[in-house]
């Protein structure tokens, strides 16, 4: 039984040989390839070729490529400044630096596992050029297409780095934007940027180009759509530090005399207080002639320049423009476009256009130790109140008097000298004065007629006078449209019996 099983599990001769044939051949293979194989040849490293490193720029481009001899397939590096890159496939340094400094940095090339002596090279990185950083204030130009003539305004704030945020206005559109600034090494190239500012569809975005211009402190660009028309974009960095001009300003805002007596525009004149601090910072109290009441806030030029957008009546309209502040002479001059589409209101309710208030003005300081403002002489009829346009039935002067320590004397309704029933006080530590009557456009004879109106005028030193607006409905209905004329104060000198 056992030689049965034996010889059933036994394999035949011919299977056996067949194995060790092919073992033989395989074994005979192998020594084959052992012989006639190629030796592994040693990786060489590559050799980085030493250079005189270019100096770089906060915010330059910067597109260099290492060069090096034999083969490397990767590269590496230590110590590249913030803003730049190192392709480590082939070599190639990109970007932006971010931080000026002298920096050590170290390349090695790498072929395969073998590696090349490390390259160190000393590369400085200069400054973004001087009064480049800091904040900028711009205005855009008016134009019907591109802001619905309201105008605009540009705020950029450019870090150290080369970096920029911002807001742009354009009538009733306001986008942030963000950047960085193109800066060239050689110092005779002015920063400069661009932006696009978005618009809904099917409007193509808008193209903003910008540039601040070296050692000016200005900022000029445009914006445009493509191929389309340009507007222009001026403004100025803001200083920090600002001593000179620290304190109010009072500031008259007057039609030109061309529109005088044209009762489409605002016959009376606004009025700014504006308070300029220490690190540059302007605020503003303002009250246009219709008696919109306002507040802003900029910030001052190197020159002493400001520059003023406000949209107002809901989007229906702005103020606008520059004033320069005299720090030497203590006076103040400009000129704001003011305009006004329809828009309900009893002031101008059809609008009025466009049109340039003169901003002219000068330092204020409140009377002190009881002196006298303007260096009146006490008296009892030493001023006077000049009320012209808005509707009167004739224009009329109201004398009043400025006793010591600058106390009022305003002549009583039962006097006779007061028929427009007028009572107002002045706020000497604002310039400003302000008041209401109930009869101010009495006439002799139509008592009846009378219309109640108020009235509000600023101090102005250098001229010496109160300039201001008073605002008169043409009825005495409730619903009346209101109308605005101009208001004076100033010495009298017309002798009162």
């Amino acid at each position: 039984m056992w030689n049965i099983v034996e010889n059933f599990f036994r394999p035949p001769a011919a299977l056996m040989n067949a194995a060790l044939s092919s073992f033989r051949l395989t074994f005979l293979s192998l020594a084959l390839f052992l012989i006639t194989a190629p030796a592994v040849q040693a990786q060489v490293a590559p050799v980085l070729t030493p250079f005189v490193p270019p100096d770089w720029i906060v915010g330059g481009e910067v597109d260099y490529q290492l060069q090096y001899t034999g083969t490397a397939t990767r590269f590496s590096q230590g110590g590249l400044p913030r803003g730049l890159l190192l392709d480590t496939r082939t070599g190639r340094i990109t970007g932006r630096p971010e931080v000026a400094g002298q920096y050590r940095i170290v390349f090695t090339a790498y072929n395969g596992s073998a590696a090349s002596a490390p390259l160190v090279l000393q590369w400085l990185v200069n400054p973004l050029p001087a009064g480049t950083a800091g904040s900028y204030q711009a205005l855009l130009d008016r134009n019907d297409w591109y802001n619905g003539g309201y105008g605009g305004s540009l705020r950029l704030t450019v870090a150290s780095t080369g970096a920029y945020t911002g807001v742009i206005t354009r009538g009733q559109h306001r986008d942030s934007i963000s950047g960085r600034l193109l800066v060239v090494p050689g110092g005779t190239v002015s920063p400069s940027g661009s932006f696009l500012v978005p618009r809904r569809s099917p409007y193509t975005p808008l193209q903003v180009q910008f540039t601040l211009p070296l050692g000016t402190g200005a900022l000029i660009g445009t914006l445009r759509e493509t191929a389309g028309a340009v507007i222009q974009i001026s403004g100025y960095r803001v200083v920090t530090s600002s001593a000179a001009y620290v304190g109010q300003w009072n500031t008259a805002l007057e039609l030109p005399g061309s529109l005088v007596g044209n009762a489409t525009y605002p016959q009376g004149a606004g009025w700014a207080i504006q308070r300029i601090g220490s690190t540059g910072s302007i605020s503003w109290i303002l009250r246009l002639a219709d008696g919109l009441a306002l507040t802003a806030s900029t910030g001052l030029g190197g020159s002493g320049q400001t520059a003023l957008h406000l949209m107002l009546y809901n989007y229906a309209g702005s103020i606008q423009g520059f004033q320069v502040f005299d720090s030497t002479l203590g006076s103040t001059t400009g000129s704001l476009g003011w305009v006004k589409s329809a828009f309900y209101s009893r002031s101008y309710t059809n609008g009025f256009p466009l049109h340039q208030l003169a901003a002219n003005g000068a330092r204020y300081t409140p009377p002190r130790n009881g002196a006298m403002i303007f260096g009146l002489t006490p008296g009892a009829t030493n001023a006077r109140l000049n009320f012209t346009q808005g509707g009167l039935g004739s224009p009329y002067t109201f004398v009043f008097g400025v006793l010591a320590a600058n106390r009022l004397k305003i002549p009583t309704f039962a006097s006779g000298s007061n028929p427009y029933r007028l009572t107002f006080g002045i706020d000497f530590v604002n310039g400003l004065l302000t008041g209401s009557g109930t009869a101010m456009d009495f006439v002799e004879g139509s008592p009846t007629n009378s219309r109640t109106g108020n009235f509000s005028a600023l101090l102005i030193p250098g001229r010496n006078q109160a300039v201001g607006h008073f605002l008169l409905p043409t009825s005495r209905t409730a619903t009346a449209p209101i109308l605005s004329g101009k208001l004076v104060g100033e010495e009298n000198t017309i002798s009162v019996p």
